[in-house]
């Protein structure tokens, strides 16, 4: 293609675009985007006639153009996740489709135009195979040995000291809503319901088998649970360093170990229990860093079938682990496959058997495990549920700031002449706005890494290939995890995902320097990517100070850690209490105990036990007490069966149209029990009382202690 070509296509995209912003409707934007395309498609086929070119132009810019008007009516089209009449409940919505295609959009087209550079003009001649060495294995694990060390007293144990810690003001950090969601789940799971389906979360089938099997080896409790959570988080952080000095050496893994404290990732979230599982994402930055090795690694050209069975078989497990894993790990695989492939080596054959391979042996091992752990016929259903709430997240339902209902407020004052704001709802405006300003540089990266690949890869001496081969798996990793922080756009959501980001944002001018085309934009780039590394050190010095001084105290603090993990799970055999589910050790039971509504909780959950002698029963009252504030709450302590599996309303239910399922969900069940009480929601008391049918019957009766509870309605076959 032209340069005269590629401008009237790039003419005709921006037309486009702004046809779309100006028009508002799929109908208009139709008749004048398809209009704009013919007339660039037929200049550019008039072009190419008068050149001789052939047809290869005309077909690159039908992609070009079919892309961009594919993407502009996508940004106006309805989500089909949320009907006409359907809204949203409970929590708010920010439709952030057309950023999103936007960012993965751009990226697919320099994935597209690099690779039909590759399969039009063909790749460059005189390729010479990577003959730089690995270091041997006694390196290599000696590295391995002294990154995890690292990553323990540095990240690690900071986060083990929380498990200990007592709270001298109230309940401890523990006893969380993010943490109740996964027990009530999981007490479920203890009463005999099936996993996932019946004990319903949206953190996926494998966390939630995995978080159970964890909070019963340390002690099925809330303090238990927020050992074993931070326990997980501990070891994946030690993993992934693990695997990151693996694959970029001692150095980027010591520097990426620096550069989370400096930026925002998984560190600010580790104690997070329930939401911070870092198995949600830890499968995507792995699968990022080994498909580069694959793909651009020495040998790359003579891989085998074990290469693209293993790596599939890990995104099968990473994918019954969470959605994240599933949706994450693929999206690395694709953009991998496209940008890497053609440098990789490969002949067609051989990348055609690695991508059949790579998605059958990924099938086959998350059908297993789904298959194993929650029933072969129940495969349907665990995928039907675990795409449901990634649809909806798609669609723009969030809890976030931004969303719509939830608001968003900003202030300023004048100080000492100085102008100070503030973000009322987070307090944290610089990560927020990092969540969008980092696309600018992760789209840069991925087209200039693509140039590299495309032009130099195979003439490069072997050092730059290293840098980029490394600096490969780093960006298409960072990329792929910076997508979920951009459909929520919060600070948990920028930090959680965020494995890669540090590592990116240091490995930035070394990149620019070695691979980078010699002239003023690349003096730019490493100028401006400096300054963002010197900014970071600045602004985050003090959080480094403060890990720097507690690394002092690492043996008596790692002897402290196991001490308290031994004491919980020697609690592990002793009947369990409304004191002991909070935490079984007394000296943190106290303010428990203390708490002014402790006595009629107790008291509640033991009238309410008796009344059902072991029937299930669903609870329509959203807030009992101060203490008890959750249905997810109350199931976990009270040891109570639901009638539907929906555990956590507030977490399950973001759609009328659900609500209303459940409702109807609940009244189709013929041996049960609903509590409710004032503050109920009427519709589903309504649909309990009145489906009672012949010859069942209906027993109504108060549960009454130090006060009126509620009251409690059970069927029963005459």
């Amino acid at each position: 293609m032209t340069r005269l070509q590629g401008l009237i296509c790039l003419a005709a995209a921006a037309l486009m675009l702004c046809e779309v912003a100006v028009l508002g409707s799929r109908t208009g934007f139709l008749l004048a985007g398809l209009s704009t395309a013919a007339m660039a498609l037929a200049l550019v086929h008039l072009t190419a006639n008068r050149r001789g070119d052939g047809h290869g132009a005309l077909l690159y810019a039908v992609g070009v153009l079919g892309a961009v008007a594919g993407y502009c009516y996508l940004a106006l089209a309805p989500s089909s996740a949320i009907g006409p009449q359907d809204e949203v409940i409970d929590w708010g919505r920010m439709d952030k489709r057309p950023l999103v295609f936007g960012y993965l959009g751009i990226a697919a087209f320099i994935a597209f135009h690099w690779l039909w550079v590759a399969v039009v003009h063909g790749t460059p001649a005189g390729a010479r195979p990577m003959m730089v060495r690995s270091p041997q294995w006694p390196g290599r694990l000696l590295g391995a040995l002294g990154i995890a060390m690292l990553a323990y007293c540095w990240l690690g144990l900071p986060a083990l000291r929380g498990v200990g810690i007592v709270s001298e003001d109230g309940l401890a950090k523990f006893y969380d809503i993010h943490s109740h969601v996964h027990l009530s789940a999981l007490q479920q799971i203890r009463l005999g319901a099936i996993p996932y389906l019946e004990a319903q979360t949206q953190y996926g089938p494998g966390n939630q088998l995995l978080m159970g099997a964890l909070t019963d080896f340390v002690h099925f409790s809330n303090h238990g649970f927020f050992a074993a959570n931070l326990l997980l988080n501990v070891v994946c952080v030690i993993v992934f360093f693990v695997v990151l000095q693996q694959f970029l050496g001692f150095g980027w893994a010591l520097a990426g170990l620096a550069g989370w404290v400096l930026w925002p990732s998984p560190a600010e979230r580790i104690d997070l229990a329930g939401w911070a599982v870092f198995t949600r994402w830890i499968v995507v930055p792995i699968l990022a860093l080994w498909l580069a090795w694959l793909l651009l690694g020495v040998g790359a050209a003579r891989r085998g079938w074990p290469a693209a069975v293993l790596a599939g078989m890990l995104w099968g497990a990473g994918g019954f682990l969470s959605q994240e894993n599933l949706s994450g790990g693929f999206l690395v695989f694709v953009f991998s496959l496209a940008l890497f492939g053609p440098a990789s080596g490969m002949t067609a054959k051989r990348l055609t058997a690695f991508v059949g391979l790579f998605v059958l042996a990924g099938s086959v091992t998350f059908v297993a495990l789904v298959s194993a752990f929650v029933g072969p016929s129940h495969l349907f259903e665990v995928v039907a549920l675990a795409n449901a709430k990634s649809s909806l997240v798609m669609a723009g339902v969030s809890n976030s700031i931004w969303s719509d209902n939830l608001g968003l407020q900003f202030t300023g004052n004048i100080v000492d002449g100085r102008l100070e704001t503030q973000l009322l709802a987070s307090g944290e405006f610089r990560d927020l706005i990092l969540t969008y300003v980092l696309v600018v540089p992760l789209l840069l990266a991925i087209g200039l890494l693509a140039a590299f690949l495309g032009r130099r890869w195979r003439t490069a001496d072997e050092p730059t290939r290293v840098v980029c081969r490394k600096f490969a798996g780093v960006a298409v990793g960072a990329f792929a995890l910076h997508l979920f922080s951009l459909m929520r756009s919060d600070t948990s959501h920028l930090a959680g995902p965020s494995f890669l980001l540090a590592s990116f944002l240091l490995m930035l001018p070394v990149f620019f320097w070695r691979c980078g085309a010699p002239g003023k934009a690349r003096t730019a780039l490493m100028v401006v990517s400096v300054v963002v590394i010197a900014e970071a050190v600045v602004s985050g010095r003090t959080g480094v100070e403060r890990r720097v001084a507690g690394l002092g105290g690492i043996w008596p603090d790692t002897v402290a850690a196991l001490d308290l993990y031994r004491e919980l799970r020697r609690h592990r055999d002793e009947t369990a209490d409304l004191a002991s589910l909070y935490s079984p050790l007394p000296r943190f039971q106290s303010a428990f105990r203390d708490h002014p509504d402790f006595a009629e909780a107790d008291e509640f959950f033991r009238l309410l036990r008796n009344r059902l002698e072991g029937r299930r029963v669903e609870l329509g009252s959203y807030k009992f007490d101060d203490l008890v504030a959750q249905p997810d709450t109350a199931y976990f302590l009270g040891g109570l069966r639901s009638l539907s599996g929906i555990t956590s309303p507030k977490n399950s239910l973001w759609l009328r149209s659900e609500q209303e399922a459940w409702i109807a969900r609940v009244a189709r069940v013929r041996d049960g029990c609903l509590f409710f009480d004032a503050s109920s929601n009427r519709q589903l008391v309504d649909a309990w009382m009145t489906s009672v049918k012949p010859p069942q019957t209906m027993d109504i009766e108060p549960i009454t202690g130090r006060r009126e509870y509620g009251i409690l309605a059970c069927k029963s076959n005459s």
